[in-house]
């Protein structure tokens, strides 16, 4: 199924000579444009950097269910470059995209990479060790905020957030009855 695929990507796939690249952009500090091939690439106006501290992206798994995916990029620690900036900024919660692109035989990209995953970091995790350092970064689909408790809790404390002296739930607990809140 071409799922929506141009004709230009789908000409391309159709040869027998495929150059794929990846394009990847994080919403952190000023946002972040990485590319796995060799050289800068340009995409949507904008420059993906080559660099040797991005290293790989995790397969993309689909599903026909309503489940939280998720997918691993993992960068290079020995330039503190990626850990510095992950330090200093606050980077929970911030947008990323995954392009997959093809390149034709000048090495010039194709006009339309399409979007592999979007979602959210989750999480990153620096693994040293005498040898290597790597920093690995969780993205969550947007599926993760799905199971996520919102609104207030039915207890003093919560109650106190939001109105300083109120104790009208210190005793919510001894309350045995089912309330049935806006009916008589």
């Amino acid at each position: 199924m071409a799922r929506g695929l141009s004709t230009a990507v789908n000409n391309e796939l159709a040869t027998d000579k495929l150059n794929p690249v990846t394009l990847l952009y994080m919403n952190v500090g000023a946002g972040l444009r990485f590319t796995d091939h060799y050289k800068d690439l340009t995409f949507d106006s904008n420059t993906y950097l080559a660099s040797s501290l991005f290293l790989k992206v995790s397969e993309v798994s689909e599903s026909s269910e309503v489940e939280v995916s998720n997918l691993s990029l993992e960068f290079s620690g020995a330039d503190q470059t990626i850990i510095s900036l992950f330090l200093s900024s606050a980077y929970m919660d911030k947008e990323v995209e995954v392009y997959k692109g093809l390149l034709n035989a000048s090495q010039t990209l194709i006009a339309d990479p399409f979007l592999l995953f979007k979602g959210r970091i989750e999480s990153f995790n620096i693994d040293e060790d005498l040898e290597s350092s790597d920093v690995q970064i969780v993205v969550a689909s947007h599926w993760a905020d799905f199971d996520k408790i919102k609104g207030r809790k039915t207890n003093t404390n919560s109650q106190q957030l939001y109105f300083a002296g109120d104790l009208g739930f210190d005793y919510a607990s001894q309350t045995v009855q089912d309330i049935k809140w806006g009916r008589a």
